[in-house]
């Protein structure tokens, strides 16, 4: 049901490079938190190495190389999960299968609560999975949850990386991934590139998992054996010369049903764009494509929203605004702040004209308060591009034109409101800043020692340089960014960069808590050596771990 993150990725051919070699890059997308998500690493052992970005607190390198191959991930957005409603039996303790009720395994879970009582929760476990419906906001009543990453299963992916020497071996690792589905770009030292959907899909008997089935139904639920690794979508050495990948849809048409819950796909075709101009990228050039702030969706929408029927002075300053901007979501743009408070007026009457009870959930509104926020709210653009550009008679009390002018009225007079009357405090920077924030800043005064920020920003959710605040709220602080930006020079490995938003240390007292933070601002990195001449010029301090008594 959440968020979950995104990210972008891609692979450029060495045919489209100016060194001859290729260039990968990776920016997974996560909230903006302190410590980083992420840890910089170079670990070597006997007959193998590998230097990249540990999610911190697991054993593998999600985004690395190895001396020979370089990967890097997206989410892969597969739909791994599904609700099922359920009939429970009198005791509460069974839950109806066809025409009878069968007993259910029962979990009790001791939860210890500080200067208070403790609390048992007993969780039922049906034939489809754990009920979680008491969890869920709104009395969603008996619903369970079956999910592919809750079976026990073997699990390699990951684990195996730091020993592939091809593709086809790369593909192989993730044979046994059972776990969040993921797009896989790879590129090699002999110059081929290739990209792997991984993660299990499941083979649903009916529906396609966007609404709960009956749970009691014999002909809902999953098949035994999930879509096979050979049925899951893959490129290798494409044609065109790069690969990537950004949440969209999977590049290539599948035979399977792989889900419904891809992210519009506005930043996967500006990569593209950008990828085939040009056959002489280079690790600056990439780093610069990271931080692209063009918004495809306000190209796709422009001709519709100027031809606007103003209906008061303030939506003709908006159109001004507009009729004049590049469609660059810059920290000194006023044009842009109103764009983005624009989208979210009229994403918000589109939704509430054919849902006006429950239209909170078609923009995004979440299921829980540790899942707040789901997809639907991030597909919302795309969805209004459709809207305004087929204008369907009869879906607004008022014609399209006139709407669209009351609704960019409403957002300059809610600008003078918070920002002044002039539109030079109205640059989105100003408007909408950001913050890292440490789950001990959410009190002060500890927010001055634990929080780093706000600074101006700029992106949205569809522009490259990834940040989301969501269509309810646009102007909060980002609810994602690029929790890592890798730029991989493919066999020339000290050329590469690497940067975090925030630093090695989660102390806030080191010089590593946030020294990193200026670089990821200006969209450059720092190298993390590879051969042993960087590692000795690089070498500060050594420590070293000797058995008891030798």
């Amino acid at each position: 049901m959440g968020m979950g993150g995104g990210s972008n990725n891609w692979v450029v051919m060495p045919s489209r490079t100016a060194t001859g070699r290729p260039i990968l890059a990776n920016d997974p997308h996560l909230g903006p938190g302190l410590p980083a998500h992420w840890y910089l690493a170079h670990l070597r052992a006997p007959g193998w190495g590998i230097a990249g970005a540990a999610f911190a607190g697991t054993p593998t390198f999600a985004a690395a190389h190895n001396g020979y191959a370089a990967w890097g991930l997206t989410a892969g957005m597969v739909d791994d999960t599904d609700f099922f409603l359920e009939q429970t039996g009198p005791a509460g303790r069974s839950v109806r299968q066809g025409e009878a009720y069968v007993p259910c395994e029962v979990i009790r879970e001791r939860i210890e609560v500080k200067g208070g009582r403790t609390v048992t929760e007993e969780v039922l476990i049906t034939p489809r999975g754990p009920l979680v419906g008491p969890a869920l906001w709104d009395e969603a009543g008996a619903v369970s949850l079956r999910a592919a990453w809750l079976d026990p299963r073997p699990l390699r992916g990951f684990f195996d990386l730091h020993r592939v020497r091809s593709f086809e071996e790369f593909r192989a690792t993730f044979r046994e991934w059972p776990a969040l589905s993921q797009n896989m770009v790879y590129a090699d030292v002999a110059g081929h590139a290739g990209w792997q959907l991984i993660g299990r899909a499941p083979r649903r008997r009916r529906g396609c998992g966007t609404l709960p089935l009956a749970g009691w139904d014999a002909a809902s639920g999953w098949e035994d054996d999930p879509v096979a690794f050979e049925q899951m979508p893959y490129l290798e050495d494409p044609a065109a010369g790069f690969v990537a990948t950004a949440n969209n849809r999977p590049l290539v048409d599948t035979p399977v049903f792989l889900g419904v819950d891809w992210i519009d796909g506005y930043r996967q075709a500006r990569i593209v764009e950008e990828l085939a101009s040009r056959s002489d990228w280079s690790v600056t050039a990439t780093q610069a494509l990271q931080m692209d702030v063009v918004s495809l969706p306000w190209r796709e929408m422009r001709p519709v929203v100027l031809r606007a029927d103003p209906v008061d002075p303030a939506a003709m300053q908006a159109l001004a605004l507009l009729r004049d901007w590049n469609g660059e979501i810059t920290i000194d743009s006023p044009a842009a702040a109103v764009w983005e408070l624009f989208l979210a007026e009229m994403a918000q009457r589109v939704a509430k004209a054919k849902a006006p009870r429950s239209y909170g959930w078609a923009i995004g509104r979440g299921f829980t308060p540790l899942l707040p926020t789901t997809t639907f709210g991030v597909r919302r653009v795309g969805h209004l591009s459709r809207l305004l550009r087929d204008q369907p008679p009869d879906w607004l009390a008022h014609p399209w034109p006139t709407e669209i002018g009351d609704a960019l009225g409403t957002v300059v007079r809610q600008l003078r409101a918070s920002h002044g009357e002039a539109p030079e405090g109205w640059a989105w920077g100003r408007v909408r800043s950001l913050t890292l924030r440490h789950a001990l800043g959410a009190r002060k005064p500890l927010d001055r020692v634990f929080n780093v920020g706000p600074v101006p920003w700029g992106g949205d959710t569809n522009t490259v340089a990834q940040a989301a605040a969501g269509i309810r709220r646009p102007a909060a602080n980002p609810g994602i960014i690029a929790s890592l930006r890798m730029v991989v020079d493919v066999g020339a490995w000290d050329n590469s960069r690497w940067v975090l938003p925030g630093g090695q240390s989660g102390n806030p007292l080191s010089p590593h808590y946030a020294d990193q933070f200026p670089l990821w601002q200006r969209g450059k990195g720092i190298a993390l050596a590879w051969s042993e001449e960087a590692v000795t010029r690089a070498t500060r301090m050594t420590l070293r771990l000797v058995p008891d008594g030798s």
